[in-house]
């Protein structure tokens, strides 16, 4: 039995093979793809914004509140470093935006506390640098080479 390869003809409609067990038509693989592309996009923008936010409210303090600050305070937020009776604004200018913010107790007397990067596990337990306020004013900081509790006075252990 010979067949003549001239005479054969190919079938219309061959078996469509598929990974899927399921078959996707080429509409619902564009709607897919275009999804996808919405989704990776959409996420693409939110995380874009997200320091952009943070960013823009420092841009915006440096325009309208950095040129009333005295000639110290500007040097200061300009070095990255602070000064006793800065206000939490400045700091934030200066230092950036904490880790983590406490409220304590010293003397009888509320404290709040600025955490900044951390050195050991817990962001909001252990950092390398606090900066302590009363009444909305730094009253000191702190740098630490390895870590200590939040809870500790300015200066350290007694």
């Amino acid at each position: 039995m010979s067949i003549d390869l001239m005479t054969v003809e190919a079938d219309p409609n061959p078996p469509m093979i598929s990974p899927h067990p399921i078959p996707i038509s080429s509409l619902e693989n564009v709607t897919f793809i275009a999804m996808v592309r919405v989704v990776l996009l959409s996420s693409m923008f939110m995380l874009a914004m997200v320091p952009a936010g943070c960013d823009s409210e420092r841009h915006r303090m440096m325009r309208e509140q950095y040129p009333s600050y005295s000639e110290a305070v500007r040097r200061a937020i300009d070095r990255g470093s602070l000064m006793r009776n800065m206000n939490e604004d400045q700091v934030f200018l200066s230092l950036g935006t904490p880790v983590c913010k406490k409220e304590i107790e010293y003397q009888g007397r509320p404290v709040k506390v600025w955490l900044y990067p951390p050195i050991g596990r817990d962001a909001c337990v252990t950092a390398d640098f606090r900066v302590y306020f009363e009444e909305g004013r730094v009253t000191t900081w702190d740098h630490f080479t390895k870590p200590t509790r939040f809870t500790d006075p300015p200066g350290g252990v007694p």
